[in-house]
């Protein structure tokens, strides 16, 4: 399951007028998320990023506006950069929300790695472990299908060998086949009369090519630019 937090920000001791600004923003973002304005809610985050890059928080946020805008990789870029911080239970949410948007992704090796990271900081997490299953059964299904796929090509690589070889066989039985009638015309006696018309029927067939090449020659003279 999902859930989003947005978190205002405790800073240490700034001029004030930095910390009004960065604030200022930081909570225009908040107010547009809970509006469901994520695009310009990013906007305000990354305006705050420029003043303070190092905030956590400003990550998390930024990386909670991309997640509801289907930005799954640049989500976990962003909350990736919360990894650094010392507070455990923002670290938490950063692992439990690089899970969900592996998960959106199908890729639940990843997120499975992610959730379990959540719950060694989270233990008593319910939704953590709840995703975790699902986590684990979306892995066990592609396992499941990938195992399958590969028996069917299996199957089928096996029956191609197989209809392969049966061809090869017909083709050399039909080959051995000619061969044999070959060899029964050169055991045959041929007659006078049948060379006789063999060889007219030659001669007959070469003068009909001689004829054929003196067209040829005739058109290539008269076919204008020669190339």
């Amino acid at each position: 399951m999902d859930r989003s937090m947005v978190f205002l920000l405790v800073f240490p001791l700034m001029g004030a007028t930095f910390l009004d600004e960065v604030a200022r923003k930081n909570e225009e973002g908040n107010r547009l998320f809970a509006e469901g304005k994520f695009e310009e809610a990013l906007k305000r985050y990354r305006d705050a990023q420029l003043q303070n890059p190092e905030a956590p928080q400003l990550h998390f946020n930024a990386g909670d506006a991309l997640y509801k805008q289907d930005t799954y990789d640049g989500a976990i870029q962003e909350f990736g950069r919360v990894l650094n911080t010392g507070d455990p239970t923002l670290l938490a949410k950063a692992y439990y929300n690089i899970g969900n948007a592996h998960f959106r992704q199908n890729r639940p090796q990843e997120a499975i790695g992610a959730y379990k990271k959540a719950l060694e900081l989270k233990p008593d997490d319910l939704d953590t472990k709840i995703n975790l299953e699902l986590a684990q059964r979306l892995l066990d299904e592609q396992q499941e299908q990938q195992q399958d796929q590969e028996q069917q090509q299996d199957q089928e690589q096996g029956e191609d060998q197989k209809q392969g070889e049966q061809e090869q066989q017909q083709q050399d039985q039909e080959q051995q086949q000619g061969e044999d009638q070959s060899e029964d015309h050169r055991e045959g006696e041929m007659t006078r009369e049948e060379a006789e018309r063999l060889l007219e029927a030659l001669k007959d067939r070469e003068r009909e090519a001689q004829k054929r090449r003196r067209l040829r020659l005739l058109g290539r003279r008269y076919t204008g630019n020669e190339w």
